[in-house]
């Protein structure tokens, strides 16, 4: 993998690279652009990224071979992938099994809330699971949807979290972002169903 695909991939600039590591701005070019750099300025970019040094070495100094590994990265693709993370809620990133996972309890989740309302006599209460049945649906076809970027981009972390590590850092800026996700997102969708059934 070439330097410029690893620190996209983490979707880092470089001089978010140079202030992390230590290193000049213009090492950082020179090592993307597939110029060798001293073992020292590899060293610090392997200790700023915890990654082994020698493996670092022999990563970035294969690049002179020919690939198609490389991937741009629209800015689009990386706003999605920083809010999707949970970047701005302070949660770790799905692993791509975890969102196949999220992906089918949404859509089975949609389904058994609408054979439930199917059940039932016509009602408010009928209204409501069949609405809630939608918007799980929507939830389970927009993570589909991000996993195909994320497939496209390869986005995926390299390491799988457990679910039980999987939780937010809390802070005020992500309990805020929390309840304005949980609270908007609803309200919006509510509001356009009621809005198109008019």
């Amino acid at each position: 993998m070439s330097f410029r695909a690893w620190r996209e991939k983490k979707l880092l600039s470089q001089e978010r690279i140079a202030e992390m590591s230590g290193l000049s701005l213009r090492t950082v070019q020179r090592l993307e652009a597939g110029h060798r750099v001293s073992y020292a300025s590899l060293r610090a970019l392997a200790t700023a990224f915890k990654i082994d040094v020698d493996l670092l070495e022999r990563e970035l100094y294969a690049m002179n071979q020919t690939t198609d590994e490389f991937v741009e990265i629209p800015r689009w693709v990386r706003v999605f992938a920083d809010a999707s993370r949970g970047r701005w809620m302070g949660a770790k990133p799905l692993s791509r099994r975890q969102a196949h996972v999220s992906e089918a309890a949404c859509i089975a989740g949609g389904l058994i809330v609408l054979a439930v309302s199917l059940a039932l006599p016509s009602g408010p209460a009928t209204m409501a699971l069949r609405l809630s049945a939608a918007f799980m649906l929507v939830c389970g076809y927009l993570t589909s949807i991000g996993i195909r970027v994320y497939d496209a981009y390869r986005l995926w972390p390299d390491a799988e979290i457990s679910w039980a590590d999987w939780r937010p850092v809390r802070t005020i800026r992500s309990t805020i972002g929390f309840y304005a996700f949980a609270l908007l997102l609803p309200i919006a969708f509510l509001s356009i169903l009621f809005w198109l059934g008019r």
